[in-house]
């Protein structure tokens, strides 16, 4: 923040700041029961839907991080360019969770609806869309923290990144439904997903939080330039695959030496142990986070 800038006027900035941040938050689980055509109070206490639950836990944590990243950097000249900065990052951020959630639901696991999927209670879909949700989030927390400039330009960066950066994602997905396939004689992972196998589900939210992290990693590779936009968006799509690519190695030798003697895809995928899977999304997230921070 601004050395020049007087307490009092520090103090409201800070104010308007958090007051937008808590505002969106609170307005999260209703915008969730709007958006999937439900009453929260309904799912939550009444039906008790512990998966509308999860994917609310995960949007709001989404949401924390768009917010993270609209509220960081320098503060404006006034209160009011302030409030408008950040309202308007917020709301973007905001948009950009609700069209990839529609690329998620629509493109990426096409083979049913994750939506319908978490209304009947399926703690597997609930454990993908929240997934979905926090690789979002984080994502648009890193594109905000990269771009330098709070002017039009810098939103247009941001949204053109974002759709980048599903590309990274979708990657993800169709690997790891590559890879059961070839486990279980062509069988389909999102057919699995939607008879309800959570320790599935859990493994992969380590995958795709994991290509999250790569996705950061690649912004401490590349520079922001106001300039040259689309060329910057294919190098950073590429370096964000070799680092996606990087993290699965390394988590993979860490699962090796930490799962030693246990036989995962039996334990996972047949058995459904999601003590298991959790130890091993929590090693590709560990191994993503480690990389991130090192090269982010």
């Amino acid at each position: 923040m601004n050395d020049d800038f007087s307490p009092w006027l520090t103090i409201g900035i800070l104010a308007i700041n958090l007051l937008i941040a808590v505002g969106a938050i609170c307005t999260l689980r209703y915008l969730q029961g709007l958006l999937a055509g439900v009453d929260t109070t309904t799912e939550l206490a009444t039906r008790d839907n512990y998966a509308f639950g999860i994917s609310v836990a995960g949007g709001t944590l989404a949401l924390a991080l768009v917010l993270a990243g609209a509220v960081s950097g320098e503060a404006a000249d006034g209160l009011l360019a302030e409030a408008w900065n950040v309202a308007a990052y917020a709301i973007v951020g905001i948009v950009l969770l609700k069209v990839g959630t529609v690329i998620n639901d629509q493109v990426i696991f096409h083979r049913f609806s994750l939506k319908q999927q978490v209304h009947e209670n399926n703690i597997a879909a609930g454990i993908v869309q929240a997934a979905n949700l926090i690789a979002l989030g984080l994502i648009i927390n890193t594109i905000t923290h990269w771009v330098e400039t709070d002017s039009w330009v810098g939103v247009f960066s941001v949204v053109l990144i974002f759709f980048v950066a599903q590309v990274v994602l979708l990657g993800v997905t169709w690997l790891r439904g590559r890879i059961y396939a070839k486990r279980h004689n062509g069988e389909v992972l999102q057919t699995a997903l939607e008879k309800g196998n959570s320790a599935l589900a859990i493994r992969y939210m380590g995958h795709l939080l994991s290509a999250a992290f790569a996705v950061k990693a690649a912004s401490g590779l590349l520079a922001y330039k106001s300039f040259g936009l689309i060329g910057l968006s294919f190098n950073w799509l590429f370096v964000a695959l070799v680092i996606t690519v990087l993290i699965s190695g390394l988590a993979a030798l860490a699962r090796r030496a930490v799962l030693l003697n246990i036989d995962v895809v039996e334990e996972v995928d047949e058995q459904q142990n999601i003590g298991v899977a959790s130890i091993e999304a929590t090693l590709f997230i560990a191994i993503g986070l480690i990389v991130s921070s090192l090269l982010g």
